[in-house]
């Protein structure tokens, strides 16, 4: 699928254009979104006979990355309503046919932590919940949202955006046009076909999760190559202040950095590879765990080699007219995420390798 990495790489100028506007105004813009749409980003894990595309993970993570040298937002928002997409295709065709009934390019975000209170009521559940960071949510017809059942177990709900508030509590420095508001629901009836048991679908037997996890590597990808060829383009333009280099290129301390800072790129790309090989085969848990505890650490390396190409750069990454002060920005809320977050990956994988039970999460 180079046509459709090429597609995306094509989106870069458009992005480009309207990220200040999507930073500022704390979502996309309809160009940016109508641009992504009309490439078919929005379609790559839609069932082929719902319109969509199907693709394979690893071809949606380069593209994604793509996307992402453009406006970092952009490529997370596509990731997180593709995830949706992932999720969705768990349902019954009949939930399928509803989700999708007005085209391929509907979209659905996603919000797995449980911070709601859920009754059993006749043919389904009652909930009440507050659900963020809702990334998605303002361009979202549906959303799937986490709910505890009794002490261990989570479900997860779809349902219609429609019957959900969303307050605006997005004011953050890095991610901003993301527009990850907090999504309310108040008694909120969800219909038992309209729920998945976490347990079941999302982990057990499945390589869901380990494919999302696999794709989520996308947008730190791309948003650290954006960052290592902004620096090079201007290494032959910019002396190294209060030294006699008058090129930053001419400089071995610079070329080891970005050096290294491009080998923990390549690092991440090879993970990623990797990682989706693996959720083309069937898993048990041992390769469960090490598909989340590497796409942790190609984020990480993502990360490592941003923070190591602003300070190569100098001081003028933190000025707000440089694309550097973006990519920084978007670097560090995105390594936030808890999905994704290194620490708790190493301990789940460790707790799996030395057989420790129970693991800390069941989300592996």
């Amino acid at each position: 699928m180079r046509e459709f990495i090429e597609a995306a790489a094509e989106l870069r100028p458009v992005l480009e254009r309207n990220q200040a506007a999507g930073d500022r105004d704390r979502r996309l813009t309809d160009e940016a979104m109508a641009a992504m749409r009309d490439a078919g980003v929005f379609r790559m894990f839609v069932p082929r006979d719902l319109g969509g595309l199907d693709l394979d993970v690893h071809t949606a993570v380069l593209a994604t990355a793509e996307l992402a040298k453009g406006d970092p937002s952009a490529a997370w928002v596509v990731m997180i309503l593709g995830a949706g997409d992932l999720l969705a295709g768990r349902f019954s065709e009949d939930v399928q046919h509803e989700i999708y009934a007005e085209g391929p390019d509907t979209h659905v975000c996603t919000v797995l932590t449980p911070r709601a209170t859920a009754e059993r009521v006749d043919g389904g559940w009652r909930l009440n919940g507050e659900w963020f960071p809702s990334s998605g949510c303002l361009h979202a017809a549906w959303a799937l949202v986490g709910f505890p059942v009794g002490e261990n177990d989570l479900r997860v709900a779809l349902i219609p955006v429609s019957e959900l508030q969303i307050k605006d509590t997005w004011f953050t420095t890095g991610m901003r046009a993301t527009g990850s508001n907090l999504m309310v629901g108040e008694n909120v009836f969800v219909p038992d076909e309209r729920v998945l048991d976490t347990v079941g679908e999302l982990v057990g037997g499945t390589p869901l999760l380990p494919s999302v996890l696999t794709y989520m590597i996308g947008p730190y990808l791309g948003t650290a190559q954006a960052a290592l060829d902004h620096v090079v383009a201007q290494a032959d333009k910019r002396p190294v202040s209060f030294t006699t280099y008058l090129r930053q290129s001419d400089s071995p301390a610079f070329q080891l950095a970005v050096a290294e800072a491009a080998a923990k790129i390549d690092v991440a790309g090879l993970l990623a590879r990797s990682c989706a090989e693996m959720v083309s085969a069937p898993l048990d848990l041992r390769t469960r765990a090490r598909i989340r505890l590497h796409a942790s650490h190609a984020v990480r390396q993502c990360g490592d080699a941003v923070d190591a190409l602003v300070s190569a750069h100098g001081a003028a990454a933190v000025a707000e007219s440089s694309p550097l002060n973006v990519y920084m920005r978007d670097m560090q809320t995105a390594l936030r995420h808890a999905m994704i977050s290194p620490t708790m990956s190493l301990e789940a994988f460790g707790r799996v390798l030395l057989g420790v039970e129970p693991n800390i999460t069941p989300l592996i």
